[in-house]
């Protein structure tokens, strides 16, 4: 009874330990101050982010530069339908419609390439969309103007504690639900043949896996949650604008944080989020532009000395980042 009950467990912790942390979060929703909360929700919402790109850039292994165009569609097609009259839901699921076509068009001639090629493609691809909502003057939205949107939303009388409060739920929602999409990916076949395809393409292939169905098909997944993000963003804001909703910014930081924590992994995102942000809130806003440069520092050490991310701690303990073994990683990178 007892190693079944071990595996029993074993089997659910996950899914355990993240309804531990909803409730737990929940819980501390009515003890923490204004400022308290605006971090805590901005966490939520970029550990939904990071799980989207981790099932891109994790599981597929695909460095892509294209989430501040499915995050910025998200917001700026939610905005122009809700001042157009559209209730939420239907902005809310007009602008995921516009995002996942953004995400085909984007996706089917760019899956096709490899390496830089691929980041380089998904980069341009990304600021050029920027420009064209930049230039876009119809159905009374003006790319270069901030949208107000706290009217079209109807929550004009509600407080801003209770404002921070709605969306401090609605973030933890949609990292609650990021993360368990990355769960039953994980654990399904389709995970199980993204990794091969990850980590060797044509060897999957010869082995029957639809590598270029399955790739857009996680690539339209990671932009649906993206867009899903950007469009509950723009409405916490009550405000959005076109430079902020397509900030390539975005995309570096939840690269760093996935990297940090450890791509292709459940968790490692959600440790790489936090520590990031601790990061950027000790450090403030006067010296944003330091928080960049440590990021970028970061990301190669973490690359150079410990590619498996900081989660490789819950497994090995601090043996993870014993001399010999970073040793060892750093020779895989030699240059010879």
């Amino acid at each position: 009874m007892k190693p079944e009950g071990r595996s029993l467990f074993a089997r659910h912790r996950d899914l355990l330990l993240l309804a531990a942390l909803v409730v737990l979060a929940a819980a501390l929703s009515t003890r923490l101050g204004p400022y308290g909360l605006r971090v805590a929700t901005m966490v939520f919402m970029y550990v939904a982010l990071a799980q989207s790109w981790n099932l891109i850039g994790g599981y597929a292994g695909l460095i892509s530069i294209a989430h501040p165009a499915f995050f910025g569609t998200g917001a700026i097609a939610a905005a122009i339908l809700l001042i157009n009259g559209a209730g939420i839901p239907i902005a809310m699921l007009g602008a995921l419609l516009v995002s996942l076509a953004v995400a085909l068009c984007i996706g089917l001639p760019t899956l096709r390439l490899q390496g830089h090629y691929f980041v380089v493609a998904t980069l341009l691809v990304s600021e050029a969309l920027r420009n064209f909502v930049l230039n876009l003057n119809a159905f009374g939205f003006s790319g270069g103007i901030a949208v107000n949107l706290v009217g079209p939303l109807g929550l004009t009388r509600m407080g801003p504690a209770e404002y921070n409060q709605l969306f401090y739920f609605v973030m933890l929602g949609l990292a609650a639900a990021s993360v368990l999409v990355v769960l039953g990916f994980e654990r399904s076949r389709w995970g199980l043949a993204l990794r091969a395809i990850r980590d060797n393409q044509t060897a999957a292939s010869a082995l029957g896996v639809a590598a270029a169905r399955l790739k857009t098909m996680v690539f339209m997944l990671s932009a649906a949650i993206a867009s899903i993000i950007g469009t509950a963003w723009a409405f916490w804001l009550g405000t959005v604008e076109t430079n902020e909703a397509y900030n390539l910014l975005i995309t570096f930081e939840i690269i760093v944080m996935v990297f940090l924590g450890g791509r292709g992994t459940l968790w490692g995102p959600v440790i790489g989020v936090v520590l990031i942000l601790m990061l950027n809130e000790s450090i403030g806003i006067e010296l944003a532009e330091l928080t960049q440069i440590v990021s970028g520092l970061i990301v190669v050490l973490i690359v150079l000395f410990q590619p498996d991310g900081l989660i490789r701690i819950t497994t090995d303990g601090l043996a993870a980042f014993a001399p010999r073994r970073l040793a060892a990683n750093f020779r895989r990178y030699r240059v010879t």
